[in-house]
C-alpha cells in the first residue's frame, strides 16, 4: 500500500492538467454579484456569488483597461473566463478577461433600501447618536468568542489603556441567526450599568458574511441603546447597516479598541507636558514676587522695616522665654509640691490638732499665692501691651496715618525749609498716595 499513494502536488497537478484540458472550461461565462473587490497593482482582485456559492476571480490589468465601468461590491456582472488552478494552494479560480455590467444584487439593492428607509427616519442623525465618554474604564464587547476579533480588541486595549475592564457578550456574527444573538447579547450589556461604551464587532468577510449586519431589528436595537456603542465590522471598505446607527464608527475590530481607549504613553507625555508648563508658570510667578518685594522693600520708608522687625521679634522672644521661666503655672506646681511635701510630713507625724492649725495657714498661703499670681500676670501682660504699642508707634506707616507727611523735591527728602528751591514742584507723600504742589513763597 505504501507504494501506491500520491502526495499532494501529484494531486494537485492531476486536477490542474483535467481542467486545463477541458474545453468547456477554456471559455464559460458566469453570472454572479461581485464582493469582496479590491485593485492591487492594476489588477482586480474579487469574489463572484448567487445565493448558495461563490468563487474567486481576478482580472489582469491588461484586460482590466479594457473595462467601460468600475466594479464594485454589489454589482451584478456577466464575465467571460477561463477556469484555472493554482496548484500550490490547492484552490481554482477564475480568469477574467471580459466583463459586462448587469445590475446591481439583490442583497446590495436590499442594503440600499433599508438604508435610506433608516436615514428617513432619523436613526442616522448625529445630534441623536450618544456622544463616546473621555475615560471608558469598563467596555463591553459583543463578538464571536472564538473569533479574531476579540482576540484583536484584547490585545490592542491591553497595549493602550490595560486598567480598562473588558466584558465579554457572546454572540454570533454570521447567518440567519446572527442578528437575533447580537440583539440579545446587546441586552444583556445594557443590564451592567458599569458600562462606559459597547463594542459590536466581527472580522472581514464577503458581503454576504456581513449581511447579518444589515438587519432592521438590529439596527433599530443599537439606535435604542442607553449605552455607547462603537461598530467595527469587517475591514475599512466594508459598510453596514449598524454602522450608519452606532455612537461611532471604527473601520474593523482593532480600530473600535483604539477609539474606546486612551493610549497610555501618549497620556504620560501629555502629564509630564503639564508638568513641566506648570513648574514654568510658577517659576515665574514666584520670580515676580520676589521682584515686587524688593520693589517694595527698596523704598527709602522699607528700607529699614526689615531690621525694626527682626529687633521686635526677639524682643518678642526674650519676652515668652521670661514668661515660661516665670509661668505662674511654673510657680503654682512649686506650691503644690511643697504642699504634698507638708502633707507627708503631717501623715508620718499623725498629729490631728498641729494638721488643723496647718490647713488653715495653708489656706491663707493658697490666697495669698492667688493675689501674687494675679499681679504678677497682670504686671507681664501690661508689659507685654506696652511694648506693643511701642511698636506700632515706631511703625513708619502708622506714623503717616496719624498725620504725618513727608516732603521731596527733586527725589530728595526735605528735612528744613531752607533747603526748598521756590522753582521746583514738591511731593507731598500720605499714608494712602502722594500730591505734587508748588512753593509760592517762604514763611519763617
Amino acid at each position: 500500500m505504501e507504494n501506491k499513494y500520491l502526495t499532494v502536488t501529484a494531486i494537485n497537478r492531476y486536477i490542474a492538467y483535467k481542467i486545463d484540458t477541458d474545453v468547456a472550461l477554456r471559455n464559460v461565462l458566469v453570472k454572479g454579484e461581485i464582493s469582496n473587490f479590491r485593485i492591487s497593482g492594476g489588477h482586480l482582485y474579487f469574489s463572484l456569488k448567487d445565493e448558495q456559492s461563490e468563487i474567486r476571480a481576478i482580472m489582469f490589468a491588461g484586460s482590466a483597461r479594457t473595462l467601460r465601468f468600475m466594479p464594485e461590491d454589489g454589482m451584478t456582472v456577466l464575465v467571460k473566463a477561463r477556469v484555472q488552478v493554482y496548484e500550490k494552494g490547492g484552490t481554482y479560480n477564475l480568469n477574467v478577461f471580459e466583463m459586462q455590467e448587469l445590475g446591481r444584487g439583490e442583497i446590495y439593492l436590499n442594503f440600499l433600501r433599508l438604508k435610506e428607509k433608516l436615514q428617513k427616519e432619523g436613526l442616522f442623525d448625529e445630534e441623536k447618536k450618544l456622544p463616546l465618554p473621555e475615560w471608558a474604564h469598563h467596555v463591553g464587547v459583543i463578538t464571536s468568542p472564538t473569533g479574531d476579533a476579540l482576540q484583536d480588541i484584547l490585545s490592542t486595549i491591553k497595549k493602550r489603556w490595560p486598567l480598562t475592564k473588558v466584558y465579554l457578550y457572546p454572540a454570533l456574527v454570521q447567518g440567519k441567526d446572527a442578528p437575533a444573538s447580537i440583539i440579545g447579547a446587546l441586552e444583556r450589556a445594557q443590564n451592567n450599568s458599569r458600562l462606559d461604551v459597547i463594542i459590536i464587532a466581527r472580522g472581514g468577510g464577503s458581503a454576504e458574511d456581513l449581511s447579518c449586519f444589515n438587519d432592521e431589528a438590529l439596527a433599530r436595537a443599537v439606535f435604542s441603546s442607553k449605552i455607547p456603542t462603537v461598530s467595527g465590522v469587517g475591514h475599512e471598505s466594508d459598510f453596514t447597516i449598524i454602522d450608519f446607527v452606532a455612537s461611532r464608527r471604527a473601520p474593523t475590530p482593532t480600530g473600535a479598541a483604539v477609539l474606546v481607549t486612551k493610549d497610555q504613553y501618549q497620556v504620560i507625555r501629555e502629564v509630564n507636558e503639564k508638568l513641566n508648563l506648570l513648574h514654568f508658570y510658577y517659576k515665574k510667578i514666584l520670580e515676580k514676587k520676589y521682584y515686587d518685594y524688593q520693589n517694595i522693600t527698596s523704598r527709602h520708608h522699607f528700607k529699614n522695616f526689615p531690621d525694626i522687625l527682626a529687633l521686635k521679634e526677639k524682643e518678642l522672644a526674650h519676652l515668652d522665654y521670661n514668661l515660661r521661666v516665670h509661668s505662674p503655672i511654673a510657680i503654682i506646681d512649686r506650691y503644690l509640691q511643697r504642699a504634698e511635701a507638708l502633707a507627708r510630713s503631717l501623715r508620718v507625724y499623725n498629729l490631728p490638732e498641729r494638721l488643723s492649725r496647718l490647713v488653715t495657714g495653708v489656706e491663707e498661703k493658697e490666697k495669698a499665692l492667688a493675689n501674687q499670681i494675679t499681679v504678677l500676670f497682670n504686671a507681664k501682660e501690661q508689659h507685654f501691651s506696652a511694648l506693643l504699642d511701642k511698636m506700632h508707634a515706631v511703625n513708619p506707616l502708622n506714623l503717616l496715618r496719624k498725620g504725618y507727611a513727608l516732603t521731596y523735591q527733586n527725589g530728595k527728602l526735605i528735612t528744613a525749609a531752607a533747603a526748598v528751591d521756590q522753582k521746583l514742584d514738591l511731593e507731598i507723600r500720605y499714608y494712602d498716595g502722594s500730591i505734587i504742589a508748588k512753593p509760592l513763597k517762604r514763611k519763617d
